[in-house]
């Protein structure tokens, strides 16, 4: 009998083991659209410190809990880790600008649970103003559209695109004098053209970056750090700037016959 009771309590022990392995291959959480380097990219970018706390050394994590749904929106957002007014302010102003993929389970999109941590240190934030090069936002065109909304480009008046200072600049030109063909494309005859996707902010910043067609060799990394290096004009729709999806095409070419590092730029409405 005893031998019967452990055999059977085995095969159920067992067959839990492996439905949690099942359930953990076959469920994947919510994430942002963006990888995790290219999330935090923006925060940097983005942030930017409240007066008060910073003059008076305010610090600390606040914490977001909400709700991604099936189709990628969220929901019950609240501050369930507070450090200050200011700051919570701030931290759910950056969260509502990052856009979510659903959590997906047996291949079906699901709605979840989540946190977003914000961390404020000033530290940190001085730091991030001086490789930036700025402290306070600034707005290319305004009025500024204040709803969150990401539009397609085809549903505003006007298209976002690039700001230059140097006169005659144009996205080809720009490529063209800043591009760098990575050493281990380079060696290994890796070309290709990487595809991205992301948004164009009121601020003229890049945000939600997605890889839609990578190229090995550090040929994606780079095209990128070319995308990040790009201020815009942001796309206006009833007299106010809004976000807007675009698309970016680099195309990473090798010569046959010189030494030179070929590529062109294509930029795409998406």
């Amino acid at each position: 009998m005893k031998r019967t009771v452990l055999f059977l309590t085995a095969i159920f022990t067992f067959l839990f083991i492996m439905t949690l392995d099942a359930f953990s291959q076959s469920y994947k959480p919510a994430r942002p659209y963006s990888d995790p380097k290219l999330l935090q990219d923006f925060m940097c970018a983005e942030v930017v410190y409240p007066e008060q706390d910073l003059s008076q050394g305010v610090e600390g994590k606040v914490v977001i809990a909400f709700i991604v749904e099936q189709d990628g929106s969220v929901s019950q957002v609240k501050v369930k880790e507070k450090v200050s007014p200011e700051l919570d302010t701030e931290a759910l102003r950056l969260f509502r600008m990052v856009l979510w993929e659903p959590a997906v389970n047996f291949g079906q999109p699901v709605a979840s649970e989540n946190e977003f941590p914000v961390d404020f240190n000033i530290k940190k934030y001085n730091k991030h103003c001086k490789v930036r090069g700025y402290g306070a936002t600034t707005f290319p065109f305004q009025p500024v559209d204040s709803s969150y909304i990401v539009y397609e480009s085809g549903k505003i008046d006007k298209k976002p695109y690039p700001i230059f200072e140097e006169k005659g600049m144009s996205l080809e030109k720009f490529i063209a004098k800043n591009i760098k063909y990575p050493e281990t494309a380079y060696r290994q005859s890796i070309s290709g053209t990487a595809k991205l996707q992301f948004v164009v902010e009121p601020q003229g910043r890049v945000s939600n970056i997605q890889v839609l067609q990578p190229i090995g060799g550090g040929c994606t990394q780079e095209a990128i750090r070319l995308l990040q290096m790009i201020r815009w004009m942001p796309g206006i729709k009833s007299q106010a700037a809004v976000r807007t999806f675009m698309n970016l095409d680099i195309e990473f070419k090798l010569p046959e016959d010189s030494d030179m590092h070929m590529f062109d730029g294509q930029l795409n409405s998406n």
